[in-house]
């Protein structure tokens, strides 16, 4: 993922330590790259248990995107389905702490976290995440050989966004719109403009003057990020 400024990183922390955001199964499916029907098996039998447990119908937040991404990873490179069940909540239960989380190691029964303080103590070598800076699990998350556990279909890949920029001209926020993409430097949500251009059949240019101060070129671009997530297939 793009490099986080230490503002930018500072600020995610503090949205992990609260439930953010709000995303119904279909949304948090498209967001975290777990497949909708994963998302609700690991609900019912308790392996992931969402921030709004008692919300009915069942949502789940912004951190719980993070989460779901990690306990996927785990599952993804051989870590048993009850130990990345409780190791992932160990990581929110930090998270919640306070605890801001630099870098993290994984094997196939543990979990390492690094502060601040220890930043440089951890590298990638036999780490079953793609990277040891734990930030990373916001970025792309793109999974071509997933595991049975991970697919929706029997030969699909998994891919989702980045969860902070999730193409180039969109953003997340958790504060803005419950977390939902929207236009960059906008509150327009991207799912909207796909709407207008795939619902209501309306030309670009039509869309950039209901909505001045975006430009063609966003349109085109958050049209295709929402296809691609409601496509849920690798580029």
């Amino acid at each position: 993922m793009t490099s986080l400024s230490e503002r930018e990183r500072a600020t995610i922390a503090f949205a992990l330590r609260h439930p953010r955001g709000r995303y119904d199964a279909t949304r948090t499916a498209q967001l975290s790259g777990v497949p909708r029907s994963t998302v609700y098996d690991w609900r019912r039998g308790g392996i992931y248990n969402s921030d709004y447990l008692r919300a009915s119908p069942a949502i789940w937040s912004y951190r719980d995107l993070v989460m779901l991404r990690l306990l996927a990873w785990l599952r993804q490179g051989g870590m048993a389905r009850p130990t990345a069940a409780e190791k992932t909540a160990s990581v929110r239960e930090q998270l919640s702490a306070g605890v801001e989380i630099r870098r993290i190691h994984a094997t196939a029964t543990d979990v390492v976290l690094v502060t601040d303080e220890g930043r440089d103590a951890l590298d990638d070598r036999d780490n079953l995440l793609p990277s040891s800076d734990f930030y990373a699990l916001l970025g792309t998350f793109d999974l071509f050989e997933p595991i049975e556990e991970l697919r929706s279909k029997p030969s699909a890949a998994v891919w989702a966004p980045n969860l902070v920029t999730p193409s180039d001209h969109s953003s997340i926020s958790p504060w803005v719109l419950a977390g939902d993409p929207c236009v960059e430097h906008s509150r327009i949500p991207t799912a909207a403009i796909y709407a207008l251009r795939t619902e209501r059949e309306l030309p670009v240019e039509a869309v950039v003057e209901l909505y001045p101060g975006i430009t063609a070129d966003a349109v085109e671009d958050v049209t295709d990020l929402e296809g691609r997530l409601r496509d849920q297939r690798a580029a």
